[in-house]
């Protein structure tokens, strides 16, 4: 009986000892992807937050600086080069008024001119009042022949943000006669830059120049200061857009920022690094609590549940076993002989062979279904993004191991918004079907096509230098243009490729590639950028 009780107490350790490990191991690798996972989707709130705000300026700047061109342009019919002439005056003045009602949230337009005088509707400037040596025109020359960056400012009166733009006007022979400039209200930008987060409560927004200084923030007290902490860890490579985290000497932060380099700011979106880490650490110490209660749990029923109905009989048997060798006459009071055991596990393990072989090969069909599930996207029966990356992580380390060049195109689809507005979503998606047909049937058997996203795909292409890349770049682009679509959609793409190389990380050719992709946007679309 002593032997038998130490085999319980066995199985209990063991059990224990095993549900411990395995509880640290779980804990670990959830705790980990948790974590991992909760920093993505910050990283990604942050981002989009940062777009969005970025989106918002451009879309709201862009018509003035449109004004600014008309206005100094032929386009307007007024010759600058006769300012003097009270009927070229009149017509500035004319022209100046339409369009302050016209184009919304325009507070001044003006011209100033290289004798120093000014044109300006309803306003008188004092007798000493030189227009050349104010900031908006020398803004104007140092950007000459460009419109100026945006230059934001608080009028000292309603105390409102209001950014100014100018641009240089010129005569027959390129000579500055003058300068125009528009000052816009700005009310929109600087509540967007306000907007809160209810999951992350500091997460803010604010602008500056591409020298360090704030221009906007919504702490009042900064405009106007260099911002070292955060200018001292932006890539020196002048990216589009980035992430980054720093600590200003009270709190770790985590940010993304995006340059408007039409306006020379970088709009920056940041949030307090334990902001994100709290609730966190909250999930992961209640998830992993769950996990070793239940664990426990699960680990002494088990315990009890093997002793009851195996520890017992073959505690039985013992006892059978022994007053047989005693000589005890009780025969008929056990049917446990210890060769019956055996024989039953035997018959057993006949009876379930075959079943267990067929099951064995229904999950393993059953997992490369899953597999295949996993890997693919639902709408376009191409890989998905989990696919891609480890296509790419393969071939980083094919490259690593046996230095055989590979090539990534990354194309997005040019105002595809458009469509999904115009014709509906199943439309939409109708082309997004279609196109990925399309781009692998042209792609070579190697190759791997994926949907990384929307409107966005990938390719890869191993054992493809940058010129062969190109090439097949240019085949894509040949079958999207001859390919019809449903309802006579004209569908474009925007294309960037890059050849991965020694200086390259899996993360740096793809920040690489998208760069590109935008700078094809940029371009005007419907292009490719190598």
């Amino acid at each position: 009986m002593k032997q038998f009780s130490k085999l319980h107490h066995q199985i209990f350790a063991i059990t224990t000892t095993l549900a411990l490990i395995t509880i640290v191991i779980i804990s670990v690798c959830i705790a980990s992807l948790l974590y991992t996972q909760g920093i993505d989707k910050a990283e990604s709130v942050l981002r989009n937050k940062n777009r969005s705000v970025t989106t918002l300026i451009d879309g709201y700047v862009a018509p003035f600086r449109k004004a600014v061109e008309y206005v100094s342009g032929s386009a307007s019919g007024i010759d600058h080069n006769h300012f003097r002439e009270q009927e070229t005056q009149d017509k500035i003045l004319t022209l100046f008024e339409v369009l302050q009602n016209t184009v919304p949230n325009i507070h001044y337009i003006f011209s100033g001119y290289e004798d120093g005088s000014l044109l300006i509707n309803d306003y008188t400037p004092p007798e000493d009042f030189n227009s050349v040596i104010r900031p908006w025109y020398q803004a104007a020359i140092k950007s000459h022949p460009l419109i100026s960056d945006g230059i934001p400012y608080q009028d000292i009166n309603s105390k409102k943000w209001l950014i100014s733009f100018g641009k240089t006007l010129v005569d027959p022979d390129d000579k500055v006669v003058g300068v125009i400039s528009i000052d816009a209200g700005m009310d929109a930008i600087v509540e967007a830059l306000a907007i809160r987060d209810e999951q992350y409560p500091t997460i803010y927004n604010f602008v500056m120049d591409n020298e360090g200084k704030i221009l906007i923030h919504p702490d009042a007290t900064l405009p106007d200061k260099l911002h070292r902490e955060i200018f001292s860890h932006l890539p020196k490579e002048l990216n589009a857009s980035g992430k980054l985290s720093y600590s200003d000497g009270e709190q770790n932060k985590l940010a993304h920022f995006e340059r408007i380099d039409e306006l020379g700011w970088i709009v920056v979106t940041e949030v307090n690094l334990d902001d994100i880490r709290q609730p966190l650490i909250k999930t992961i110490a209640s998830t992993v609590l769950m996990i070793v209660i239940g664990s426990l749990f699960t680990t002494w029923l088990m315990s009890f549940i093997l002793s009851r109905h195996i520890i017992l009989p073959l505690k039985k048997l013992q006892n059978r076993v022994q007053e047989i060798t005693e000589g005890k006459d009780e025969l008929d009071k056990y049917v446990l002989p210890k060769n019956e055991i055996g024989k039953i596990s035997e018959a057993i393990e006949q009876l379930t062979e075959k079943a267990l072989i067929q099951k064995n090969i229904e999950l393993k069909d059953t997992n490369a279904l899953l597999s295949a599930i996993s890997h693919t996207d639902q709408l376009t029966s191409i890989a998905n993004r989990r696919k891609m990356m480890e296509v790419l992580h393969a071939e980083v380390s094919r490259f690593q191991r046996k230095h055989r060049p590979f090539s990534v195109l990354m194309f997005d689809i040019d105002h595809f918004k458009r469509v999904n507005d115009t014709f509906g979503h199943e439309v939409g998606d109708q082309v997004l079907i279609e196109l990925a047909q399309v781009v692998k049937a042209t792609v070579r058997n190697t190759d791997t096509v994926g949907r990384w996203g929307g409107e966005e795909f990938v390719i890869v292409c191993p054992n493809t230098d940058q010129t062969m890349a190109l090439i097949i770049a240019e085949k894509v682009f040949a079958a999207i243009h001859s390919h019809s679509f449903p309802m006579q959609v004209d569908v474009t793409v925007s294309l960037g490729l890059s050849e991965f190389t020694a200086k390259h990380s899996l993360e740096s050719i793809l920040v690489e590639v998208d760069q590109k992709m935008y700078r094809a946007k940029q371009a005007g679309r419907n292009q490719i950028k190598s």
